[in-house]
This record gives structure tokens, sequence and C-alpha cells, in this order.
């Protein structure tokens, strides 16, 4: 599972950062038109892994003197940007699993219309972040 979630954000944040590829590569639409269809799940996983990887770091996120500081950003930022980003991209597949017209599903939505403007701010950091976890992961980073 710590695999998974940083490679689900590689996935999200492409997808987040779908528009700049496009602008600066247009043969690149292609690829990117695969992975729209599953943007909504792909933002249901990255959400549920997000939170599951708070309930794991917990005890870790605040211990700022046993962890080194790059990694421990790292951290926060691949789990506040599965959130986010899963939020966002998750939540038109969430609102056709909740019953009926909610208040929650109301809010929900205005959240995501909140959200919308930063996804490529989020999907840039997004990657970086997941990168940087998968360096320290596989200890080419120390």
């Amino acid at each position: 599972m710590d695999l998974i979630t940083p490679l689900l954000l590689i996935v999200g944040g492409i997808l987040a950062i779908s528009s700049l590829i496009i602008s600066k590569k247009p043969d690149a639409k292609a690829m990117i038109d695969k992975l729209t269809p599953y943007q909504a799940f792909i933002g249901v996983a990255m959400l549920a892994c997000g939170i599951w990887w708070i309930l794991k770091w917990i005890s870790l996120l605040a211990d700022f003197n046993r962890l080194k500081p790059l990694f421990l950003v790292s951290l926060w930022g691949v789990i506040a940007c599965s959130i986010l980003l899963g939020f966002l991209f998750g939540m038109p597949q969430i609102a056709k699993w909740i019953p009926g017209d909610s208040t929650a599903e109301t809010k929900a939505n205005e959240f995501a219309k909140k959200v919308a403007p930063y996804q490529v701010i989020l999907g840039l950091i997004g990657l970086a972040c997941a990168l940087v976890y998968l360096l320290y992961r596989f200890t080419i980073l120390r």
C-alpha cells in the first residue's frame, strides 16, 4: 500500500496538469484521453488512500525530531494532494453514490468548485511530493 498511493498520485497529478501538458505537447492528448474515463475512480481511490495514509502516519506526521524534513514535507504533500485531488476528481462519482438530494452533496460540490482553480498547482505539488517520497522509499535519498 506504500507504493499505491504515490503511484495513484502521479497518475492523478498527470490528469490534474493535463491542460498544461497538452499546451506544451499537443501529441500527448491521445495518451491523456485514455486516462480520462477513469478519472472519477482514480479520484475515489486517491481520496481513500489519502485518508488511509492519515490514519497510518498520524503518529509520525507530528514527530519532527525523528524524520528528515524533506521526507516529512513529502508525506504531508502526498496526503494533502491525494485528498484534495481525490475529492476534486472523485466528487461526481461520490455524488452518484449518495442516495437522494442531501446538503452534504451540495456542500461537497461547492467545495470542489472552490478547489478546481488550484488543480494544476495541486497536480504539480502532488507529482513532486510523490516522486520525493518514492526516492526516500527506495533509499535513493537518505
